[in-house]
């Protein structure tokens, strides 16, 4: 009787790639610097199909407006003869 050979199972991390949805090349996601570790390969990738990181977005502040004063908005009055 023949003996099967011996599956060594590994961690999912390392025998599983994924493929960039950017770049098309397979990568592990635990070695990925984006924030999108399931769809980036990298934060490149990321910031070039999205055209912003999702790291910069959660740091992002709203800027503030200035009101526009009433002043500037009158126009100035014309002589009529």
């Amino acid at each position: 009787m023949a003996e099967e050979p011996v599956t060594t199972k590994f961690d999912a991390e390392i025998t599983e790639l994924l493929r960039c949805t950017r770049c098309n090349l397979r990568y592990a996601a635990g070695k990925s610097t984006s924030s999108l570790k399931l769809t980036y390969c990298s934060f490149l990738c990321e910031l070039g199909d999205l055209g912003f990181s999702m790291a910069g977005l959660e740091h992002m502040e709203r800027a503030v407006s200035e009101p526009a004063s009433e002043e500037d908005e009158t126009p100035a009055p014309v002589a009529v003869d």
